[in-house]
């Protein structure tokens, strides 16, 4: 299939259609859940189909094969070499979120440790935090033209106090890459105030030709890697849309990453899924030529998105993302009342993800995914814009 195929998920289990969109009825269209609205890479889909044709569908392991995979993308494609020794398989990067949580970092601190992040963020990482009985420090992105900053006063004064920096580079929802003087930044005030670092780099592979690289942090402050107090991960599910398969690589040398292991075994985390290590081993040394392609076609599409978000809503103020295929979009002018995004989008019959997802200071705001094929992407954004500018009555 091509990018611009359609691909019909419902009836699949699927959580963005099955679930978000199914009360708009089958003819709505999803922008909301950050997964693609394509078939993975050949490579990737090839791996899945043999792995099922045996029929046996047992216990699997994590090999070298896994771990020099997870690696040699890092060093091909981001110009870092962790080390295979470094890798850690977990499931998904939340969960190597609550390891530190619940399992790491209370001993090493003898209480609950304080977390910092920045805001808007992921919501199932700021509900692990949240549930964990852990304080979370919110320091909010200031948004201006369109494009994410932090207030470096507030982050420093904010790292103070943290154990714990969850750190997103591209950030998600705001699609900013980080320059490679904001990491240094972050990097040695991390190291000043003895603060471990979490960067969650899911989306690493997704930026735009002529903006801001992505820069792995340990790349950019190997200080910070040597010290032991970063974690680094990556994983093939954004990339190659399998997300469902459950695989990530959590780069953590030493003993943080005997930490997290011994974490990830409390957490009943053992074997993983049947297809999650043949999809990626597939797709991290057999599938850069179709993440080539597929950069292509999401910069076109966030191209053409944020052109139609800016002229058809003149007073909303939309991020013009570096990274990520996500558009983070501040409404509040057309969005008077808390349910009047549900109404918008129920009118216009398109799912999106609300701003509340990503923090409750956030009504008004949401995110649009823009991995979708043109011709989709064409059609959500008129009936979405068309409903946000004529409001139901």
């Amino acid at each position: 299939m091509t990018f611009n195929e359609h691909l019909d998920r419902w009836g699949t289990h699927s959580a963005k259609w099955d679930l978000l969109a199914s009360p708009m009825g089958r003819e709505a269209l999803s922008l909301s859940v950050a997964d693609m609205e394509f078939v993975s890479a050949p490579p990737v889909v090839q791996a899945v189909e043999r792995a099922a044709a045996l029929g046996a569908y047992g216990y699997t392991e994590v090999f070298d094969d896994f771990r020099s995979a997870a690696r040699e993308w890092q060093l091909r494609e981001h110009e870092w070499d962790p080390g295979a020794e470094s890798v850690r398989f977990f499931p998904r990067i939340v969960q190597c979120v609550a390891a530190l949580c619940h399992h790491v970092l209370p001993p090493l601190l003898g209480r609950r440790p304080r977390i910092m992040t920045l805001i808007p963020a992921y919501g199932p990482i700021l509900e692990v935090v949240e549930r964990s009985g852990c304080e979370l420090i919110r320091v909010p992105l200031l948004l201006e033209d369109g494009n994410a900053r932090m207030d470096r006063a507030l982050v420093e004064g904010a790292l103070e106090r943290a154990d714990l920096l969850l750190w997103c580079n591209p950030h998600n929802p705001c699609g900013r890459v980080w320059r490679t003087e904001e990491l240094e930044f972050i990097g040695r005030a991390a190291l000043e105030h003895g603060t471990m670092v979490l960067s969650d780099d899911i989306h690493a592979d997704f930026t735009r030709p002529g903006r801001t690289p992505y820069t792995p942090l340990a790349r950019a402050v190997p200080p910070l890697w040597d010290s032991g107090r970063l974690i680094q991960c990556a994983s093939p599910g954004k990339t190659f849309n399998t997300a469902g398969l459950e695989a990530a690589a959590v780069f953590a040398p030493g003993a943080l990453g005997d930490h997290l292991e011994a974490a990830k075994r409390s957490m009943g985390l053992h074997n993983p899924n049947y297809f999650a290590i043949p999809a990626a081993i597939a797709a991290w040394t057999r599938g850069q030529e179709w993440v080539a392609d597929l950069r292509h076609y999401i910069d076109e599409n966030l191209r053409f998105a944020v052109e139609t978000l800016h002229g058809r809503l003149p007073q909303a103020v939309v991020t013009d993302p570096d990274g990520t295929y996500l558009i983070w979009i501040d409404a509040r002018h057309y969005l008077p009342h808390r349910d009047s995004l549900t109404a918008a989008c129920g009118a216009a019959r398109v799912a999106v993800s609300p701003g509340e997802d990503f923090g409750d200071e956030y009504a008004g705001w949401f995110r649009v995914n823009a991995a979708l094929p043109r011709v989709e992407l064409e059609a959500g954004l008129h009936r979405l814009v068309n409903a946000l500018t004529h409001p139901p009555k």
